[in-house]
């Protein structure tokens, strides 16, 4: 089974406008409402792919209440700690003539230690050894920088391959417990390395000091300009046609087509273009879309995998 923890969920409220612009009042064409946060779409990702996961996520307040009621609609497993301040709201503004997109993000509910302490013991005290453990996003104001560390070393003495994809300082922690692998983007791997990483020789030396450090896979997320996948003397480089800016849960997509990948035990060329085929599933549906069915169909033949000298 597949699990993924989400410390800090959201209520994702998407406003679509023609146009983004400011200083004048502006008429939404579409408002909507759906749940947030990285590890919960990753879940939602597979539940649309139809592979099922236990999503374990902290929830509180009305708002929370209101993502709890999301989730329950769209079918997810769910191992819920209540806390006692309000679920974070975050902000989406889309712009449908433009393809331009404004994330406003929430820092989330002060917690405290037993509220963390709650939804770590939650994951370690299943019953059966989560196969794939995703830990991903934010912490949120209170959280300990060492949590996904902490979940990670617990999670790998279980027989668990653990996956991060977060940034900062709780992902420089979590890489010291070699986790199986993880996910940054340039910007998250050049904050880890301290410094700008010029062209591809670069990231791939650096991923390939954090290979070093224990971490069997690490995926870069480039953007518009695909991916690199690095795993020892094995690099691979993943394209992906351009379509449009809107990029909202392309990264959570990516995540759960990579661990899909992994459970069905496919070759690494196959586990890389099932990721960055969910991520450009999830880019081609308009709003803040995750992957489906049909667009993954149209997607998957347009991914490009190629392994690369370096």
């Amino acid at each position: 089974m597949i699990y993924t923890v989400t410390l800090n969920p959201t209520l994702d409220i998407t406003y679509v406008l023609e146009e983004i612009s400011f200083g004048e009042s502006v008429r939404a064409i579409e408002v909507c409402k759906s749940p947030g946060g990285k590890g919960i779409n990753v879940s939602r990702a597979l539940r649309a792919m139809g592979t099922d996961s236990i999503a374990v996520a902290m929830i509180g307040g009305h708002v929370g209440e209101e993502v709890l009621d999301l989730l329950h609609a769209e079918g997810l497993i769910l191992q819920i700690a209540k806390i006692k301040n309000d679920t974070r709201t975050n902000v989406i503004v889309l712009g449908r003539r433009d393809n331009k997109e404004l994330l406003i993000r929430a820092a989330g509910p002060a917690v405290e230690e037993t509220e963390t302490n709650h939804v770590t013991n939650l994951v370690f005290q299943v019953a059966q050894t989560p196969e794939i453990m995703v830990l991903s996003g934010s912490l949120p104001p209170g959280g300990k920088y060492d949590t996904y560390y902490s979940i990670t070393m617990e999670g790998k003495a279980r027989g668990s391959k653990v996956v991060i994809d977060c940034e900062g300082e709780p992902l420089r922690l979590g890489i010291g417990a070699a986790p199986y692998m993880i996910k940054p983007n340039l910007a998250e791997l050049q904050e880890l390395a301290g410094r700008k990483l010029d062209g591809e020789r670069e990231i791939i030396e650096f991923s390939r000091t954090l290979n070093d450090k224990g971490v069997e896979i690490v995926v870069v997320s480039l953007g518009p300009r695909g991916a690199l996948l690095v795993s020892g003397d094995t690099v691979l480089k993943g394209s992906v046609p351009k379509i449009i800016d809107d990029t909202v849960g392309a990264g959570d997509s990516m995540v759960a087509g990579l661990v899909t990948g992994i459970v069905q035990e496919l070759p690494l060329e196959m586990v890389f273009q099932r990721g960055l085929a969910f991520s450009l599933s999830a880019v081609m549906n308009p709003g803040p879309g995750l992957t489906e069915p049909d667009t993954f169909a149209k997607a998957f033949p347009q991914v490009k995998v190629e392994e690369i000298k370096a």
